[in-house]
């Protein structure tokens, strides 16, 4: 004998499609009764959301973090580059204005000799000479240097040797065509000096890597990176030559030499006649 099923109870029956309208009508309660929950502010709602939202804190800064150590990361390689071409500008600029600078001091020292020239007399009383560093032992700096210039040039004893960023040293020996420089660092090597600012006259002697104060009183009165030139007190050194600037450490004031005989392979001599000078 057949049954006659009812119409409900087939709908009734699981299929796919039965089974999604129940899931989506148990969503739509739910949401409804959250909606109708959250408008009249229930407590056990409230609690829920926040509960849940504490719960998942920690999941979703566990799924965050690595995105945010990512993007850190970009940014700081982005500042490290960034940092490096000013870097790379602010060394150019810098190395831009040091010539700039020593420029200046060497224009500043021309001018000053140019200024003593008007005062001469008509004859010629120096010339500059251009000569090659022939000998030059580095791991010596305190020793001294073989240049190509001699008597055949017209250099003489204690002509000033110098370059572009101020003196070097001094001619102490002659031959035919080279001669030897004794450099300021030497300990043997002894010059008048007199201070920029404080206009202070003294002597500097050399000292392996800085030039120690002779005959100043009062070395302290001295101005720190105070720039320090040659003197004619010892009556055979032309005045106006940048040797160096003042070094005020903790227990000692000193003379830091400014140009170097590394600084290039040429140097000039100046060559200075003090018989055709007038007194000053």
């Amino acid at each position: 004998m057949a049954v006659q099923k009812s119409s409900f109870s087939r709908a009734l029956k699981p299929n796919p499609l039965n089974q999604h309208a129940i899931e989506m009508l148990v969503c739509i309660l739910i949401s409804i009764s959250v909606l109708i929950a959250s408008v009249k502010k229930n407590s056990f709602f409230q609690n829920l959301k926040f509960n849940v939202v504490s719960i998942s804190k920690p999941f979703i800064f566990s799924i965050a973090k690595p995105f945010e150590i990512f993007n850190n990361s970009l940014l700081y390689f982005k500042e490290l580059s960034n940092a490096y071409e000013e870097n790379k500008i602010l060394k150019d600029e810098n190395r831009m204005y040091k010539n700039l600078l020593n420029e200046k001091n060497f224009y500043e020292i021309e001018n000053f000799r140019l200024k003593k020239i008007l005062e001469l007399r008509y004859q010629d009383y120096s010339k500059k000479l251009v000569g090659r560093i022939l000998i030059d032992p580095y791991s010596r700096p305190n020793s001294s240097l073989i240049i190509d210039l001699g008597k055949n040039d017209g250099v003489r004893i204690n002509d000033i040797v110098f370059n572009e960023n101020g003196m070097i040293g001094r001619i102490e020996e002659i031959g035919e065509s080279s001669s030897k420089v004794l450099t300021l660092l030497n300990e043997n090597s002894v010059i008048p000096v007199i201070s920029k600012e404080t206009k202070k006259s003294f002597f500097v002697q050399g000292s392996l890597d800085k030039l120690i104060l002779k005959h100043l009183e009062k070395p302290g009165e001295l101005l720190n990176g105070e720039l320090i030139y040659t003197s004619d007190a010892a009556g055979y050194f032309k005045e106006g030559i940048i040797v160096g600037k003042v070094f005020k450490g903790e227990k000692q004031i000193s003379i830091l030499p400014i140009a170097k005989d590394s600084d290039s392979i040429y140097v000039s001599v100046l060559i200075f006649d003090f018989k055709n000078v007038i007194d000053w």
